[in-house]
């Protein structure tokens, strides 16, 4: 297993993660509403995967992420279509496929 060289690399990924989750919640991209709305138990799925997808653990990433914005569609101002609810979870699957086909480039990568 190579050994990180740089010690800060985790505090650095984990700044990153929440700079970007706040960023996230000041500019409302997800069109949730004001910050205090941002600020629940999706969002901490959201940091999470931002934080694996730093790793390079794509997968679990998009498991994470999956997950989180099925449980914020509600809550969105975005007008998506029904269809979204029928073909969330296959193209779900099928991108979890192809980041199972990358994880070995990704492992080389680390």
């Amino acid at each position: 297993m190579k050994e990180n060289s740089n010690p800060f690399s985790a505090i650095a990924k984990l700044l990153i993660s929440l700079g970007l989750v706040m960023i996230i919640a000041k500019l409302d991209l997800f069109k949730i509403g004001p910050i205090s709305d941002y600020f629940k138990w999706e969002m901490l799925l959201i940091f999470f995967g931002i934080f694996n997808l730093l790793n390079l653990d794509i997968v679990f990433s998009l498991m994470l992420f999956a997950a989180a914005f099925w449980f914020l569609m509600p809550e969105m101002s975005i007008q998506l279509s029904p269809l979204y609810k029928e073909i969330y979870w296959p193209a779900v699957m099928v991108l979890g496929g192809i980041a199972f086909m990358i994880r070995p480039f990704t492992k080389k990568l680390k």
